[in-house]
């Protein structure tokens, strides 16, 4: 038997009008009425708040099934709002890789996010839904391991809209309006991340700011602390370095006794980029000793989601970046030459960025055969990465070896370059 059908017997057997039961359940009765018909499929949420309301034992919620994604296809002429329902089930249910990050950044365009149906049901928000946003914000930072800010900004700032008009336009419980808001807050940093890697500097500003408001208003100091701190590390790179360093060393001491040894390594990673960047070799050293000291405390278990890619590797590779800042190429060559050996083209704009700072370091060291090999990679992993922030750094690296021209490792460079511009 269908839902709607099997929703209409146990409706009329318990004696309730739909009107009473969309009441029961929290849903509009319009919505309601048209699943009842079989015109528009139960959502997870909405099977499931009705067999609550029906006292149906799981019977309805088996009744709704589950829609496979072989439903839909890009392209297909009967494509239906269901079908944008059950692709955003599946969306979620795939694990972002090299091989599938780009397809799924393109479906996730065409994916109506359940933000926007639950609102348009009507019904109140509980925690099954907020799960799923929560889920979504984590599958969107998977993504972006995989895909370069270029491909998906409009995708990730559509999830940012959704989920806020969730929050004004829901009807929630005060422990479910936190969980949006943490939700809010962590969705704008990855938001400001991916605008920031797309060269929108003045939007990522904006998400960063809106997401500590958020973020702030949850009682997620340590997302408050994120987003302060992302936006920091942008400064560093775009803004006033001294700027900077104020920032993230107001985002690290306002998260000091509230955040997890890991937390706290990230948010002073950030503070010692920053003061390379100002050019302070003595606080960028004291501040990178700390970050190791953290690390020596770290326990995975009182993390949070958003820092699982924070390793031993990583801060080596940011110690190697900060080295080669401020011109120590002895000190840098050593770290990016063994951290560099283990990354390759699953993480195009990653290791396009590391094998930048390896090549200027090697520049600086008079190795310039090498700097150029290093370069090469880079361009050539530039060019399938789609990041800004990655065009930019091969930008400078080919500025730097300008003055090397003559050089038949550099004049290849500067053939690849052009052939690939």
């Amino acid at each position: 038997m269908a839902f709607g059908e099997a929703m209409r017997a146990r409706r009329k057997a318990a004696g309730l009008s739909l009107r009473a039961l969309a009441r029961e359940a929290h849903v509009d009765p319009g919505h309601l009425s048209r699943i009842e018909a079989g015109t528009r499929p139960p959502t997870t949420a909405i099977a499931e708040a009705v067999d609550v309301a029906l006292d149906a034992g799981g019977a309805l919620v088996a009744a709704a099934g589950r829609r496979p994604a072989a439903r839909w296809r890009i392209g297909d002429d009967s494509w239906r709002h269901e079908d944008a329902e059950a692709l955003a089930l599946a969306l979620v249910e795939q694990t972002p890789t090299p091989d599938n990050a780009l397809r799924m950044a393109h479906e996730w365009l065409i994916a109506e996010p359940p933000q926007v149906y639950e609102v348009r049901a009507g019904r109140r928000i509980g925690a099954p839904t907020v799960e799923h946003v929560e889920q979504r914000v984590h599958q969107l930072r998977l993504l972006d391991d995989h895909v370069g800010g270029e491909e998906t900004f409009a995708l990730v700032t559509g999830e940012v809209t959704a989920t806020a008009d969730l929050l004004q336009s829901g009807s929630y419980a005060e422990d479910v309006g936190r969980r949006l808001l943490i939700a809010l807050g962590e969705l704008c940093q990855v938001a400001g991340w991916v605008a920031s890697d797309a060269g929108r500097h003045s939007d990522a500003e904006r998400l960063y700011l809106n997401g500590l408001r958020a973020a702030h208003a949850g009682g997620d100091r340590a997302g408050a602390a994120n987003n302060l701190s992302s936006l920091s590390y942008q400064m560093a790179n775009v803004g006033d370095p001294r700027d900077a360093v104020v920032l993230a060393r107001s985002a690290s001491c306002d998260a000091k006794h509230h955040t997890s040894a890991t937390t706290r390594a990230l948010l002073l990673e950030r503070v010692a980029w920053a003061h390379a960047r100002a050019g302070d070799a003595h606080a960028c050293d004291r501040t990178l000793a700390a970050v190791e000291r953290e690390l020596e405390h770290q326990r995975p278990d009182g993390d949070p989601v958003w820092v699982y890619w924070l390793s031993a590797e990583e801060v080596e590779i940011m110690a190697g970046r900060c080295w080669t800042e401020l011109r120590r190429p002895l000190r840098a060559v050593p770290i990016l030459e063994r951290a560099t050996a283990g990354y390759g083209a699953d993480i195009a704009r990653e290791t396009t960025l590391y094998l930048t700072w390896l090549a200027e370091a090697f520049v600086q060291a008079h190795e310039v055969d090498q700097a150029a090999s290093a370069a090469t990679r880079a361009l050539r992993l530039a060019r399938v990465a789609r990041s800004d922030r990655a065009t930019e750094r091969v930008e400078v690296l080919r500025r730097v070896l300008e003055p090397h021209r003559g050089n038949v490792v550099v004049d290849e460079f500067e053939d690849v370059y052009r052939s690939t511009s």
